[in-house]
Parts: C-alpha cells; sequence; structure tokens
C-alpha cells in the first residue's frame, strides 16, 4: 500500500538563511549516485535561486528540520534551448523544475510527487514548464510523468549525460489516463535507448498508459 504525504510537514517558500540546510540535504540525497543518474549542484547555485534566479519550495519536520525542497527555477539552463528544441514561441517564458530532495526517512511518501505539484502551481500561469530526468533514474521521470509532463526528447547535457527532456504548460491540469492503443503503444521497460531517441525524434511522447506503465505513444495519439 503507497503511503501518503505526511500530513504533520510546515511547506514555505526558503530564503538565504535556509542555504546551507538545502545544501546538506541535496549532498545526503545523492550520496552515491553518479552523473549519469543525478546533476550534482554546487551551494552557488542554490544561492542564486534563493537570491531571486528562482524559488526553492521547502518541507520542515515538526521539529524544524529540512526534509524536502524542490527548485523552481526562471530561464533555461545555460547553454540550452529547450525553446528550440521542443518548438515554443522565441518569447516564451520558460521555467524549470531544476530538482529536488528528499531525506532518506521520508521517501516513498509521495513527497517528489508533491514537489512537482506545488511548483507547477507556483510556476507563471503563461509558463512553459521543463525538467530533465535520466533514463537510469525512473523515481524522477516517473514522478513527472505522473504530474503531467511528457517525455519529449533524449539529450546530452551536463557534460554529455544523457537526459529525458520532458515538459508540461503551467496551467494545463495532469492529463488522465486515457484509452490507448496497445499495440501502437511502446512500453519503455526493457526499450533501447537508441530506439528511444529515434521514435521520440519523429513526434512520440513519454506517457503513462495504464496506472503503472509508461510507453511512447505515436504522433497520432498524441494530437487526439
Amino acid at each position: 500500500m503507497t503511503r501518503r504525504v505526511p500530513v504533520d510537514l510546515h511547506w514555505d517558500m526558503l530564503g538565504p538563511a535556509d542555504l546551507d540546510r538545502i545544501v546538506d540535504l541535496h549532498a545526503r540525497a545523492i550520496r552515491g549516485m553518479g552523473s549519469d543518474q543525478v546533476k550534482p549542484e554546487h551551494p552557488e547555485f542554490f544561492a542564486a535561486l534563493l537570491d531571486g534566479a528562482g524559488r526553492i519550495i521547502g518541507a520542515r519536520a515538526p521539529a524544524g528540520d529540512l526534509v524536502a525542497y524542490g527548485v523552481l527555477q526562471d530561464g533555461p539552463d545555460p547553454g540550452t534551448r529547450p525553446d528550440l528544441w521542443l518548438g515554443w514561441p522565441a518569447d516564451a517564458r520558460i521555467q524549470k523544475l531544476a530538482g529536488s530532495s528528499v531525506a532518506e526517512a521520508y521517501r516513498g511518501r509521495r513527497l517528489q510527487c508533491e514537489l512537482i505539484r506545488r511548483r507547477v502551481e507556483l510556476a507563471d500561469p503563461d509558463a512553459c514548464l521543463y525538467a530533465t530526468a535520466a533514463p537510469s533514474n525512473p523515481a524522477s521521470w516517473r514522478s513527472l510523468l505522473r504530474e503531467g509532463f511528457e517525455i519529449r526528447l533524449l539529450r546530452r547535457v551536463y557534460q554529455n549525460s544523457l537526459r529525458y527532456i520532458l515538459a508540461r504548460p503551467a496551467r494545463t491540469a495532469a492529463t488522465p489516463l486515457a484509452p490507448t492503443d496497445e499495440e501502437a503503444a511502446r512500453p519503455l521497460d526493457g526499450l533501447p535507448l537508441d530506439e528511444q531517441d529515434r521514435l521520440l525524434s519523429h513526434g512520440w511522447r513519454g506517457r503513462f498508459v495504464a496506472p503503472a506503465v509508461c510507453a511512447l505513444v505515436p504522433p497520432e495519439v498524441v494530437e487526439t
């Protein structure tokens, strides 16, 4: 049985005084993970966000400890062009869900999904939202898919690390599961990355097509 988001957490926007707590939680959350799974961030990254380059929402335990945070970044990562990759207007307002961490004792309680949901609510109503997730980190991209994101592309970013590029509009509700032609959909489990890349480049998109099944669906399904 899936555990629910703890109800005793206090949610608020984090500020400069929380920098050390954020950096510490980030370091603990990615311990033992390689760059093929997660992008390590420097303290300067978080400091810039807290200084106006975005916003960071946090969840605190009753004792005051920071147990989860999620980043909403204004603008794309330096050197990336999601507007060109995804066909967005040149003047699109772009915001990125740029990472999150959950303390080990609080994992398995849907906090990642809650962090995504709250950041979507914080985003500019007209924003084009995107996120990146490593194919080798299914907990990350499955959470994003549950909250209305779609896998749109595979790209090498962050010093040549392979990432899914996921996107959604800020104010469009998460797409409910809809009947899908099972013969047309290609489940992601076991599908080679080069084949995923080929299909995505031809307009296929990654979605949940059943409660526990993530698949690529063809353009004719995307457009319906």
